[in-house]
């Protein structure tokens, strides 16, 4: 458990609301989703109304617009009720990071809202047959076509695929770069 004493009111606050969460919703029924292989969709919903999955979303896209340490903290109490909770959430947070820093203004405008909200969540495809996680080995690519790209490749896994509006896939697009 984390030390609540450097925590801010709100830290502590949003870390109370959390551990509410997890104490009466998650461990109670985390044998029960894990025994049955049955995707949490009642808690993802709950986690929506919450409004995780807009953490760390600018507040002028519809998130809440905090810090990578609430975050932090926010994940780390997740976790301590089920794992594969923070899994949704981290998977969502990685993608709407890229986007928030990399992204154009139409894909921030157009995006990160219902993301905030949770409408859309994302998946994270990375993992490769003869690569595993190791990124410098894969070999899916993504080549230009016009505004477009073709991509070619092979993965194993795409994290929360069933389940996303927004997958983010990991490729190769300049092969000397490596």
């Amino acid at each position: 458990m984390t030390a609540t004493a450097n925590l801010s009111n709100e830290q502590t606050e949003i870390l109370s609301t959390i551990r509410d969460f997890v104490d009466r919703d998650v461990l109670p029924n985390v044998a029960r989703y894990d025994h049955a292989d049955e995707f949490p969709a009642p808690l993802v919903e709950t986690m929506k109304e919450m409004g995780l999955f807009g953490v760390t979303i600018p507040e002028r896209y519809g998130g809440l617009g905090l810090d990578l340490t609430t975050y932090a903290l926010i994940v780390e109490e997740l976790s301590r009720g089920w794992i594969s909770l923070s899994g949704v959430l981290n998977t969502h947070f990685m993608a709407s990071f890229m986007i928030k820093t990399f992204g154009s203004e139409e894909q921030k405008d157009r995006l990160l809202p219902t993301m905030a909200s949770g409408e859309i969540r994302c998946a994270f495809s990375m993992t490769e047959p003869h690569a595993g996680s190791d990124v410098q080995a894969i070999r899916t690519r993504a080549v230009p076509d016009g505004e477009d790209f073709v991509i070619t490749g092979q993965k194993m896994w795409v994290t929360n695929g069933l389940r996303a509006g927004i997958v983010m896939l990991l490729a190769i697009t300049d092969p000397s770069a490596q």
